[in-house]
């Protein structure tokens, strides 16, 4: 009997996505702008920024996921449940801000006019602890969190408008970039595209594991693994980042594929070092921790390598010994930073606040 595989997404599939998106993000960081390092290096650089739409995907997912599981009066659900989602985020948001954007000024001297310029400081600052600054912000990585606050925002209108339009929401979407109708900033839309392939994957799993299962694992791996090298040359050569959105499914499901199925086959036909390293999962759990520690790392991480550390992690010289620096400080302040938050009983504050608002009444 043919063996048949799911591939919806599962909390260990996730994080590993996400340590390969966080991954992507510094090396992106580190070397998008910096030709010196050379051509290879330069161009995977730029291709680093693929993260934002593995992070959008990944998140789209998740709320599709949890979103099916509410139940009752559908506009209180709704709204309980996006209170609910920008809480989380705002919790972890402020404990960086809060810790960081001082240490920034006080101690480094990163002021408030280096990235607020000659606006009003306060409102500025204001702005940027509601994380609606976009490229203004304190630390100009936080741009996606005016980005991801909007689309958690809109997620029940794309929810509804996946269910009914399909694959033709992110067409309509992306017809909408090319419009400017000025209803909503255009990167919002633009990005948006890649939002509702999340919601897409979640909504037509049962579907989607139907097409894959068709086909041989071996074949698919191939299929997947040339679709990949495809769209990685497009992107390198043409930098159309609406190409990002294919590639993240694309990689999900190739990471899906790599990590969870064929480790269980490979010993079948090769006896190599290979198969007990994917055996042991090495490589897997360390992408699972790095996708747990990958938002405080994303929060993070250009003060590290931007602006307190910038000279001592680019002293390394070596590419891989920079990310691999980089990388490793981000890493070790977010563990403290979780340590901390433990401390002070965030978590619990969280819950109890969440529970607080499941309570509501509309």
């Amino acid at each position: 009997m043919k063996q048949t595989f799911d591939y919806s997404l599962s909390k260990d599939d996730t994080l590993l996505i996400k340590g390969i998106a966080i991954c992507l993000m510094l090396w992106h960081h580190l070397f998008y702008m910096h030709p010196e390092f050379g051509f290879f290096v330069y161009k995977t650089g730029q291709f680093g920024k693929v993260c934002v739409a593995l992070f959008l995907f990944l998140s789209a997912y998740g709320l599709s996921v949890q979103y099916t599981k509410t139940a009752g009066n559908p506009v209180a659900d709704t709204l309980k449940f996006t209170l609910k989602r920008l809480a989380k985020f705002y919790a972890n948001y402020w404990v960086v801000f809060l810790i960081f954007v001082p240490i920034g000024i006080f101690v480094f001297g990163r002021g408030m006019d280096i990235p607020y310029g000659e606006n009003n400081h306060i409102k500025m600052l204001i702005k940027d602890f509601l994380g609606i600054n976009s490229f203004q912000s304190y630390n100009i990585t936080w741009w996606f969190n005016q980005l991801i606050i909007i689309l958690y925002l809109l997620f029940p209108i794309l929810y509804f408008g996946a269910k009914k339009l399909s694959l033709l929401l992110p067409i309509a979407l992306y017809l909408l970039t090319r419009l400017k109708t000025g209803i909503l900033p255009n990167e919002v839309i633009f990005w948006s595209v890649h939002f509702s392939f999340g919601i897409l994957f979640a909504q037509n799993i049962e579907k989607i594991n139907r097409f894959f299962n068709r086909f041989n694992i071996w074949l698919l791996l191939f299929c997947l693994s040339a679709s990949f090298l495809l769209l990685f040359l497009l992107r390198l050569r043409f930098m159309p980042t609406i190409i990002d959105a294919f590639l993240a499914v694309n990689i999900a499901v190739l990471a899906i594929l790599t990590f969870r199925h064929i480790h269980t086959y490979i010993h079948t036909y090769i006896h190599t070092y290979i198969h007990t390293y994917i055996r042991k999962q090495i490589l897997s759990k360390t992408l699972c921790f790095l996708g747990k520690h990958s938002i405080n790392i994303y929060l993070l991480h250009t003060f590290i390598q931007g602006y307190f550390f910038r000279d001592f992690i680019y002293s390394f010289r070596y590419p891989l010994l920079m990310f691999t620096v980089s990388m490793t400080c981000s890493l070790l302040l977010s563990i403290g930073l979780e340590y901390l938050k433990k401390t002070v009983k965030l978590p619990v504050l969280i819950k109890n606040v969440t529970t607080k608002i499941e309570k509501m009444n509309f």
